[in-house]
């Protein structure tokens, strides 16, 4: 069988295979195409709206009232744009493209992947709100994955195929394994984790190490808050500590005693308080006095209501459900490991513009995903070798966050 040349398709060709074999978190993320991402562009800033599910109340019969249809949906900015740029000779153009790979396209395929996967996980935690666990402290059983697992079933998160992950760092990974060394059943996956030290598929959740699940450090609470008044996003609150700095840090969670979660669907009252995600660092002024901005729009009646009732004037402000004083859960270094349905992110690539007037060019997309990869190259007469850049352009946004669980720990 001759062997394959390096050409700028090959190279580029090669590049998406490894990109896309090197993914962990963004490799569980259905990439739905879209023919709006499918057109090439040379610079970020595109915005596209997503449709989310449309919601509506029931109401009861036989006499009705027509209801308008509301249609939400989310941003989804293509604001990044990572590239890797790397220099060859041209002795090296003569190899095969496998062997190629291995040496120049391995360690590139990886870089960009691990930058993939980190940006997808920052967006991914910060739109979240729903957890379990206690900041500070690694789980150690299978039960807070599955506490996580109960939340999306809570939220009316489908069931059913293998459309549910777990994604947590290393040392929450050690944790789970030693937990379950002592299984009996199984027997050849538990081999496997036994052997590997890696947790494979249980409690109906497939589970994924990645080293780049995001570490979130914890405000420092102080005081015993309680609610002033609310509109939208927006929650007024008092009797913090006074001039304490960071009493909040953006993607802290708090709850509103009293005021529980519903299922979204039904709108049934849930047994957990309905937790809200700070969008924006926190300062207190005068006597312990701030107005928290929520990623989530504080909504008691609808066809979207997320909480039980309205918060009132003396609500008590709870912090990752602890009452005040928080003193276990403030200033806690916390990484945040999810449980989540495939369908809870949406990501996109985009294609990007090939410029003329250069040695070697090349793009490569995959059809189904649209997850696309671009290779720029030119050569430098003065030291005989190839300069090549290869870029990636994408964005991400949070659809649906009731299909999702931060695992605290």
């Amino acid at each position: 069988m001759p062997n394959t040349p390096v050409t700028p398709q090959a190279i580029s060709n090669e590049l998406l295979m490894r990109f896309q074999n090197d993914l962990t978190f963004a490799g569980s993320i259905r990439h739905h195409y879209d023919e709006r991402f499918g057109q090439p562009v040379d610079k970020i800033g595109d915005k596209f709206k997503i449709r989310v599910p449309v919601r509506y109340t029931v109401q009861d019969g036989p006499a009705i009232v027509p209801e308008d249809t509301e249609e939400r949906t989310v941003e989804l900015a293509i604001n990044k744009n990572k590239v890797v740029a790397f220099k060859f000779s041209s002795k090296e153009l003569t190899l095969d493209i496998s062997e190629f790979g291995e040496r120049y396209l391995k360690s590139a395929a990886q870089s960009l992947a691990n930058q993939y996967d980190l940006d997808l996980l920052t967006a991914a935690y910060e739109g979240v709100s729903n957890f379990v666990g206690v900041p500070g402290t690694v789980p150690t059983s299978l039960k807070t994955y599955q506490q996580a697992n109960a939340w999306l079933d809570d939220m009316a998160c489908p069931r059913g195929g293998k459309d549910r992950f777990v994604v947590y760092n290393p040392k929450m990974e050690v944790e789970l394994v030693h937990e379950l060394r002592d299984l009996q059943e199984s027997a050849p996956r538990i081999r496997w984790q036994y052997e590997e030290g890696r947790m494979k598929r249980a409690a109906g959740l497939n589970f994924l190490m990645d080293q780049n699940v995001r570490v979130h450090t914890t405000g420092s609470m102080a005081g015993t808050p309680t609610v002033v008044s609310y509109s939208g996003k927006s929650l007024v609150t008092t009797a913090w500590t006074a001039s304490t700095a960071g009493v909040l840090k953006k993607n802290d969670i708090i709850q509103i005693a009293g005021r529980y979660a519903v299922n979204p669907i039904t709108k049934d009252t849930l047994a957990s308080l309905k937790n809200w995600t700070v969008a924006a660092d926190v300062t207190t002024v005068g006597a312990g006095a701030c107005t928290i901005t929520l990623t989530e729009a504080i909504e008691p009646t609808g066809p979207y209501k997320n909480i039980s009732s309205a918060p009132v004037v003396g609500d008590l402000i709870r912090c990752y459900d602890v009452a005040a004083p928080h003193t276990t859960v403030l200033s806690k270094t916390s990484p945040q490991g999810l449980v989540y349905h495939s369908n809870f992110l949406v990501t996109a690539m985009v294609p990007m513009i090939l410029p003329d007037g250069v040695h070697f060019k090349a793009r490569s997309t995959d059809p189904q995903t649209g997850m696309t990869i671009a290779i720029i190259g030119d050569f430098n007469i003065l030291t005989r070798e190839f300069i090549y850049r290869a870029d990636i352009m994408y964005g991400s946004a949070v659809a649906i966050p009731e299909f999702a669980c931060r695992v605290v720990s």
